[in-house]
């Protein structure tokens, strides 16, 4: 079956409502002409009738028809809708949908939400209060600001395996450099000699705050056994580190790895 459409023009036109252009029938083709498609199917307006093969009018498959075009402008519907959303969202928008969920529905930031030791009393007995307020966070303890801030201030510098500063690092050399302008006298060590010096004022993952040492070990070329550390990074809290252990990424902030951390320290110089 094929639909037709008769506009007052006399033309008829075969798909009508989906954009074709009208076809002029010869009268009489099929039963219709000019004069015999004169049917009309549904509410006023609706200018569709079906026809079969023998020329006999067919309003049930016109009344089919009309059910898909419906269809079919839903879907186009729901097609714009979401285009919408999407251009809207990667212009920066927000998304209408956040009142639904009770407020903005962006992902929250890699800082908060983590599974962390932050802000427990350490082995000292001393707590720390902390606040995400900018890039670093805020503690109580000025020496453990200024490690964090100096760690955080190189941000980007390149990675170079040995380097201990002031432009471009290894992982112990950012955090002996760091260490240094926070007023410690520790020198540079590599991870190994930070986790050998310190080793009498461990902290567990649950005791862990802002401006502890993190160790990890992995496996490597160098020959260091698991329990000893084959790299070292400054603990920022709430799930952060800042560290650098590769020259394609440099030195930066990141979510700590559980997976190969193998124990924390406290500097008591900065305490």
């Amino acid at each position: 079956m094929f639909a037709v459409q008769q506009p007052t023009t006399g033309t008829l036109d075969t798909l009508g409502g989906f954009g074709f252009p009208p076809t002029a029938l010869p009268p009489g083709l099929g039963g219709f002409g000019n004069a015999g498609a004169l049917q009309r199917v549904g509410t006023p307006g609706l200018n569709l009738t079906s026809v079969n093969f023998g020329g006999v009018p067919d309003p049930g498959a016109a009344q089919m028809l009309a059910l898909s075009q419906q269809t079919n402008q839903l879907l186009l519907g729901m097609m714009s809708l979401l285009l919408g959303l999407m251009s809207n969202r990667s212009s920066g928008g927000s998304s209408p949908f956040a009142s639904l969920m009770g407020g903005s529905d962006a992902v929250s930031s890699a800082g908060g939400g983590s599974v962390s030791g932050g802000g427990s009393t350490g082995s000292t007995g001393s707590t720390s209060s902390t606040s995400s307020t900018g890039d670093s966070p805020k503690v109580a303890n000025p020496k453990v600001q200024k490690l964090m801030d100096a760690a955080l201030s190189k941000q980007g510098a390149p990675y170079v395996f040995g380097a201990a500063g002031p432009n471009k690092f290894d992982c112990s050399g950012l955090v002996s450099w760091a260490l240094g302008q926070a007023g410690s006298n520790v020198g540079h060590m590599n991870a190994r000699g930070l986790q050998a010096h310190y080793k009498n004022n461990k902290v567990s993952k649950e005791e862990l705050q802002p401006g502890d040492l993190v160790f990890f070990w992995s496996p490597n070329d160098r020959g260091i056994p698991p329990g000893q550390a084959s790299h070292v990074e400054i603990y920022l809290g709430n799930g952060m580190t800042m560290g650098t252990d590769n020259a394609k990424e440099g030195a930066k902030k990141e979510p700590i790895n559980w997976s190969t951390f193998i124990g924390g320290a406290r500097p008591p110089e900065l305490q």
